[in-house]
Formats: C-alpha cells, structure tokens, sequence
C-alpha cells in the first residue's frame, strides 16, 4: 500500500514578483529570493518548497516553471522536464514524490513585459 506525502502549504509563506524582469529565458529562485510578509525579513537560503502558485496576465502564451535550477537559455519543450503554464498554476510541492527536496525552482515568462507573481510556502 502507497502512502501519500502530507499536504502542506509551508511554514513559511512569501511571494517573489518577477514583474520588473524583462526576457523570456530562465530565472532560478531559492528560499533567499523570497521575504517574509509577516517580519519582512529575507527568508534563509535553501528552504524546501512546499508550495508554488504562479500568475502570469498573459493568458495566450504559455510561461514555464521547473522544480529544479535550469540554465537561463534552457529548452521549454515536455523532454526538457518543463510544466508549461497558461496565466495560473499551483502545486503542492511536497506532495509529490520526490518533492520533499526541491530548494530551487526556475522560471521563465510568456513575455517579458508580462505581470508575474510566484507564491511560495516552503518548510524549515
């Protein structure tokens, strides 16, 4: 019998605007990208992710997201490991298999003069 990972949005919540970045390629994210909107402090390096939503006001063009750090100029196609999202998206992190261990994960926009958000809970 499989046992499913527990669900859980974090211990910590944040969220990282991504708005001001102008281009299409990859950008790769960790725990220390994120503020605190409680204390208003930077969050430690390399927490584990536990959620991830995503919010892009193109809804025509698909923008990308990896549990993983990819290279700026990587491909966005399903064998490069991509989710491909169109305007919103969220995933419990640590209810996947292996999604226990995930501290960075990339991005890469529709469009560059795209309005984009990424929501974060990570675990201590």
């Amino acid at each position: 019998m499989k046992v499913q990972y527990p669900i859980t949005a974090g211990q910590v919540i944040a969220c990282y605007s991504a708005s001001s970045v102008n281009d299409t390629n990859f950008h790769s994210l960790n725990s220390s990208d994120f503020y605190n909107p409680i204390t208003g402090a930077q969050l430690d390096a390399n927490l584990k992710f536990a959620y991830v939503g995503v919010a892009s006001s193109n809804t025509t063009t698909s923008s990308f997201l990896t549990l993983r750090t990819v290279a700026s100029g990587a491909g966005k196609t399903n064998s490069d490991g991509v989710i491909e999202i169109q305007s919103t998206y969220s995933l419990d992190i640590a209810a996947v298999d292996g999604g226990q261990s995930v501290t960075n994960i990339s991005y890469a926009k529709a469009a560059g003069g795209d309005t984009f958000t990424i929501q974060a809970g990570f675990n201590k």
